[in-house]
């Protein structure tokens, strides 16, 4: 009974430790997830290093399931080039189903979270604009969400939070872990 109640514990400790946690997730009402196969990476961070780690491991683990994708930043460097035709060109040029786009902040997302953009069309100027740096925080939240290509509306969001303990690969890594465990089950992605 003593083990079993300090492996209760334990978990508890474990889980209430974690460096990312997924906090809500928003899918459109009766949507039903079709897996994504060809998908571009875009991670909203003034950080260049942190943005081109986020990216390129994202495009790592989401390989695992058999989509084959490309990180924003090996195409285009610089956040501020990315623009309405960028995104129109990369549609076409690649072959995509969606777009990830995940963008940092340190505000708490609200309770029943509404992601604040829907649509494809206009997401790259006020997000990196919305984008903030969280030097200094315990603890900052991410976005991600997905776009549908064909359609251009949003499929899927997610909050999470993730806490400054851990190294920066840590952070990463365990947030893309969340995120893509989530849409595996929801059935974004194929189990493998």
């Amino acid at each position: 009974m003593k083990r079993h109640l300090l492996l209760v514990v334990l978990a508890l400790m474990a889980v209430s430790c974690a460096t990312a946690k997924l906090i809500d997730t928003w899918v459109p009402e009766g949507y039903t997830a079709a897996p994504y196969g060809r998908l571009m990476i875009v991670g909203l961070t003034p950080n260049a290093k942190t943005r081109a780690q986020y990216e390129n491991d994202f495009v790592d683990k989401i390989s695992n399931y058999g989509v084959v994708s490309v990180a924003s930043i090996n195409v285009v460097p610089e956040l501020e080039d990315i623009d309405g035709k960028t995104v129109e060109s990369w549609l076409a040029e690649y072959r995509l189903d969606g777009v990830i786009v995940t963008r940092l902040t340190t505000v708490k997302p609200a309770r029943h979270y509404v992601p604040p953009h829907v649509s494809l069309r206009g997401w790259y100027g006020a997000w990196a604009a919305e984008s903030q740096s969280v030097a200094g925080a315990e603890k900052f939240f991410l976005e991600a969400d997905l776009f549908d290509a064909k359609t251009e509306e949003l499929v899927y969001s997610a909050a999470l939070q993730v806490k400054k303990k851990d190294d920066r690969t840590a952070r990463i890594h365990a947030a893309i872990d969340e995120i893509a465990a989530d849409m595996v089950e929801r059935g974004y992605f194929r189990a493998r």
